[in-house]
């Protein structure tokens, strides 16, 4: 089996959307990309960076770090979408995703700044 793997037309998406602070249309959970429509190469490679973070720092601290640097933003007083666009993970997301080729080329940590 290749990782990660790919599930599109979910619905898992909109759910999670009801209780997150920002209509998700992709996600990275684990070794899963779920997306509620098909996924074009730039979705893919962002969420493929967030599966790359997830194993680095595992399955359990990724989610957890990603929460925290959340509520950090939110307390600083950015709104929800500034707070989730400021969290480091995304920000090395959304700066490479149009870069297909940067996943062979990126430096372990690389969303550490």
């Amino acid at each position: 089996m290749r990782f990660p793997i790919f599930i599109e037309n979910s619905r898992i998406p909109v759910i999670l959307s009801k209780v997150a602070p920002i209509d998700i249309y992709a996600i990275s959970l684990g070794p899963f990309i779920i997306c509620r429509s098909t996924m074009g190469e730039r979705t893919k490679n962002h969420e493929s960076i967030h599966f790359r973070q997830w194993l680095e720092l595992g399955f359990v601290l990724f989610p957890i770090m990603y929460s925290l640097y959340w509520l950090r933003n939110k307390i600083n007083g950015m709104d929800g979408f500034e707070s989730y666009r400021m969290i480091p993970f995304e920000v090395e997301a959304y700066d490479n995703e149009g870069d297909l080729d940067y996943l062979s080329k990126r430096k372990h940590y690389a969303w550490w700044r």
